[in-house]
């Protein structure tokens, strides 16, 4: 009696691993996988970028959607203002100690070059200007970073 219990005990547990073991093989799978936030450039340049806001008293957002700060302002053909932002995102945007937005930066690769990216280049410069923020813009040259992030800190600052 005693090693039928055992056995019915032994056939009970392999019954809730086989179990555990089937839904944990059915859940369903996406075709979804994580990838960096930023690319290898974009991150040697954020941790400079870093280091000189911080001691501005300056905060970094990374890949912010432009929907995300910003909205379409009327009802007449929103959907296609919209769709215009709703896809797009800003390098980083520049903000203060409390996120108060102060500029949009955008790091220029040589992926800029190309027509579709100048089109692209172009609508952010308007939008940014129409909203009334400044949208600075730094070539991807490593040795002229530091550079470039002190003439737009300065900038900013003069903004406050």
């Amino acid at each position: 009696m005693e090693q039928g219990i055992q056995i019915a005990a032994v056939l009970l547990a392999a019954a809730v691993a086989a179990l555990l073991l089937y839904r944990r093989h059915k859940r369903r799978q996406y075709p979804y996988r994580q990838k960096f936030l930023l690319t290898k450039t974009e991150y040697a340049f954020y941790k400079i970028l870093e280091e000189k806001c911080t001691k501005n008293g300056l905060r970094i957002c990374p890949k912010v959607r432009l929907e995300d700060f910003i909205s379409v302002t009327g009802t007449k053909n929103i959907g296609k203002y919209r769709g215009y932002i709703k896809s797009r995102h800003v390098d980083f945007l520049i903000c203060d100690k409390d996120l108060h937005i102060k500029a949009g930066l955008e790091l220029d690769d040589s992926s800029h070059e190309t027509r579709q990216a100048a089109q692209t280049d172009k609508f952010k410069n308007e939008l940014f200007e129409s909203i009334g923020l400044p949208l600075f813009r730094i070539k991807t040259i490593r040795s002229e970073y530091e550079r470039q992030i002190d003439k737009m800190i300065s900038q900013i600052r003069r903004m406050r």
